[in-house]
This record gives structure tokens, C-alpha cells and sequence, in this order.
């Protein structure tokens, strides 16, 4: 794979960091990864793909992208606006989005945002909008504000061994360790004692408000290209719960189920290749 780096804005002080299957000024396919991963998750996947163009991107504060300023924060909508940016900034069309888990979810509201600009729409174990339930509200943004406020006085950890941090991921994430450790690398980095996380500490807060089931239906509403969903028979509950009750949303929709967890394009590169590629125009 071959690393890139995107400027975000004319002064080209805040970049996207990411890997591309080739040298190319456009890609056809663009992957978004999921929360705490990074774009190496999809390294499995473009190993596999020798004509394909493709770029996976690291997400704002994760693995080698750029941290936001001081005093900014890691919002969904931040991360859907800084995906808007980059296609605009590049002026990238006919794109297919290829996304898992949070990147999926920020896919599908890109592709809700830009429908002159997506293709196709292609999802991995995400689909809808994950919403909040109903009268929790002040409790949420109660708990997430004073999480806000006791990062301020924690420090970043730093670890003797990488190993172990392999290892636990792979276990959190039901993954093999050769997977985890694609995962866990990028977004480490070495210090005078050891290692310790490129990942900004503010990704690891949560959002102080959460969407509305009527605000899914509308994202879900406004996507207007085909969409494919792939999901894990051992993967995540909540979304096989989401699809049920918004399906119906989506005429276009199309999904395959394949052996595999959270991280089946991970497990399961080929099967999930054959799909991508099998519904992507060559260029």
C-alpha cells in the first residue's frame, strides 16, 4: 500500500492521513473506518486488489491524521463535515464509500449530504444512525460533559509492551493477533519509555447529544445511490435491530451476511471483496 496524506483546508495546516492500493489522482473507492481503528483495517482488503483504486483514510485524531486544536472536540457531524471537505477539497466524484462501523455510519450521511458525488454506498456492520433512547437526554449530556472535564486532568499512558497491547485488542475485538496488530501499530507510537497512542485522547469521549429515530429516517431518506450491507453472523446486535426497523427506507438496499465478527472485512477480505468489487464500475 502507499501512504497519502490530504490537506483539509487552502492553508494546508490540517491533514488526513490514510493508505491508497496505487499512485492515483482520484480513487473509485473510498473506505472510512471504524472508532479507535484506523486505516490499516482495511490492509486485508487492499492486499487483495491489484486494479482497484482505492483509498482508506485515518479519520481526524486517529492513527496518522492530524488532532483538531485545542478546544475542539470528536462529534460525529466533525467527522461527517471533515469527509464533505476532503471530497470537495479534491473535488472527487463518482465515489464509492466503503465503510465500517463509524465509518459507515458517517457514510451513510455523506452520501445523504452528497448524492451528486457517491456512486454506490457500501457498509460494513453499520447501518442507520446510533440514537438515543427516549427521556435519557440530560443524563447523557450530564455524564459526557464531566467526562469532558476530567480528561483535562489525565496524562497519556505509556506502555512497556507493544505485545500485550496486540494482545488485548485482539481479545476486546475477537480478532487474531496478526489482525489486532495491524490495527494496534498505526496507531502507536515509540517514546523514550516505550510506546504510547497516536490516537487523541478527546476521540475517546462521547458525544454529548445523540440523533433522533425520525433523524435516521431522514438521513436514510435523502441516500439516493445503491447500497449493500454486510454483516457479521457473530457481529453487533444493535444493527441487525436497526436494519429491522428501518429497512423499509431503503428500497435499494441490499444485504449479505458472511461468517465473521465485528471486523468481518478483516476476517473475511475475500468474500468481502468479491462483493465490493463485483458491484464497483471499473475505471
Amino acid at each position: 500500500m502507499i501512504a497519502t496524506r490530504y490537506p483539509l483546508d487552502a492553508q494546508r495546516s490540517f491533514h488526513l492521513a490514510g493508505v491508497a492500493t496505487g499512485d492515483f489522482v482520484s480513487p473509485s473507492i473510498l473506505a472510512l473506518h471504524g472508532w479507535l481503528d484506523n486505516a490499516a483495517s482495511f490492509q486485508p482488503l487492499f492486499a487483495l486488489w491489484n486494479d482497484e483504486k482505492a483509498v482508506a483514510v485515518d479519520f481526524a485524531g486517529h492513527g496518522l491524521s492530524d488532532h483538531r486544536a485545542a478546544g475542539a472536540w470528536y462529534y460525529f457531524t466533525e467527522y461527517v463535515a471533515d469527509i464533505v471537505q476532503l471530497l470537495e477539497t479534491q473535488d472527487w466524484h463518482s465515489i464509492h464509500l466503503l465503510g465500517h462501523s463509524m465509518g459507515g455510519f458517517v457514510a451513510q450521511v455523506v452520501a445523504a449530504l452528497c448524492p451528486e458525488r457517491i456512486s454506490r454506498l457500501t457498509l460494513i456492520e453499520a447501518f442507520g444512525l446510533w440514537i438515543s433512547p427516549s427521556g435519557q437526554f440530560v443524563e447523557h449530556l450530564k455524564k459526557a460533559l464531566i467526562d469532558r472535564r476530567n480528561l483535562v486532568a489525565k496524562r497519556p499512558p505509556v506502555y512497556s509492551d507493544k505485545e500485550r497491547l496486540v494482545r488485548l485488542r485482539a481479545e476486546k475485538s475477537n480478532l487474531n493477533t496478526d489482525l489486532a496488530r495491524l490495527i494496534v501499530e498505526r496507531n502507536l507510537v515509540s517514546v523514550e519509555q516505550g510506546y504510547t497512542w497516536t490516537v487523541d485522547p478527546r476521540v475517546r469521549l462521547a458525544s454529548p447529544f445523540r440523533f433522533t429515530a425520525e433523524q435516521a429516517v431522514d438521513m436514510l431518506k435523502h441516500i439516493e445511490c445503491p447500497v449493500d450491507l454486510i454483516l457479521g453472523d457473530q457481529g453487533t446486535p444493535d444493527i441487525v435491530r436497526g436494519l429491522k426497523i428501518w429497512e423499509a427506507y431503503l428500497p435499494q438496499l441490499q444485504v449479505h451476511r458472511l461468517q465473521g465478527g465485528h471486523h468481518v472485512h478483516m476476517e473475511q477480505p475475500q468474500q468481502v471483496a468479491q462483493i465490493v468489487s463485483g458491484i464497483t464500475e471499473k475505471s
